[in-house]
């Protein structure tokens, strides 16, 4: 499966400490986003990808008088720099630690803006391009990724300017690709129910699926709506002694079940666990689709 990272907007799911998520739907379309001020950090990942996409929300305040830096970049700090300095915004192409082209007039004050990018090396046609709001701002070519870096920075250094909506993959995203959570029309589980919304396994192998609501979506986003990419997500996930210490994320269409990943269940009760996959799909076909989680006590 091709490499697919999708984050509404929680500070936990970033491989980095010391993020902080916000609920305010004022400032995102998914109700949730953060900010992560640790330079540098981001998520890691298995493998360097020959191409990078990338999409995401960022809420961009008017009058702050303060500088504040939001940054998506790979390879080499390749990618996407936000600068508000000044009470002005100005958006980057970013490549090898500096600017390339900037663009000032596709900001949006006090609202949420949409950034879409894609970095591309190649021996042929190799280049770097961003759109603001649905407007190409620039194309920087002759860029290579950093053959030593298995991380991609997602950086803001303020809260006033929180990340949402977040979508990375080395395959194509669509302009109009967002996140948009899975409403649960049941679950089936060999856990046991806690009466709260939870669940706990006890023993290896016991699992929790659940099916989509597939009609609510339907009548919300219609029948020609595609899904581009899955992601699983445990909220909180944690364990409770050493024993079953990993989740292996698990996906049913009818005929067979797919491990997708493990994540480790830390101890912090306020750990998440999360897999992300590509899956292009109608969204009526996912009517037949289970997902869930297997408990198990080594990855």
């Amino acid at each position: 499966m091709s490499f697919k990272y999708i984050n509404p907007g929680y500070a936990e799911l970033l491989d980095v400490s010391g993020g902080t998520t916000i609920a305010d739907a004022a400032k995102s379309k998914t109700g949730v986003s953060f900010w992560q001020p640790t330079q540098g950090k981001g998520i890691n990942i298995a493998e360097i990808p020959t191409e990078l996409y990338g999409k995401f929300d960022v809420y961009l305040p008017s009058g702050t008088g303060m500088d504040i830096s939001v940054d998506i970049t790979f390879c080499g700090y390749c990618g996407v720099h936000i600068r508000g300095y000044s009470r002005e915004w100005t958006i980057y192409g970013y490549y090898a630690g500096s600017s390339y082209f900037s663009n000032k007039t596709q900001v949006i004050y006090d609202a949420v803006n949409t950034i879409w990018f894609n970095a591309k090396p190649s021996d042929v046609g190799d280049y770097l391009t961003i759109k603001a709001n649905g407007v190409e701002i620039g194309k920087k070519t002759g860029i290579s990724f950093n053959t030593t870096s298995r991380y991609i920075e997602i950086y803001s250094s303020s809260r006033l300017a929180p990340i949402s909506n977040l979508i990375l993959s080395d395959t194509e995203i669509h302009p109009r690709e967002q996140v948009v959570t899975l409403p649960v029309k049941a679950t089936e589980t060999t856990m046991t129910a806690n009466g709260d919304g939870s669940y706990t396994a006890s023993a290896a192998n016991q699992q929790i699926m659940q099916s989509v609501d597939v009609d609510s979506l339907l009548a919300e986003y219609g029948e020609d709506s595609e899904i581009r990419g899955i992601s699983l997500m445990g909220n909180p996930a944690y364990r409770t002694a050493e024993g079953l210490a990993y989740l292996t994320a698990l996906e049913d269409d009818g005929m067979n079940v797919t491990e997708i990943g493990t994540s480790e269940a830390k101890q912090n009760t306020a750990n998440i666990v999360r897999q992300g996959y590509a899956k292009n799909i109608k969204l009526p076909a996912l009517a037949g689709y289970k997902f869930g989680w297997k408990a198990g006590v080594d990855s």
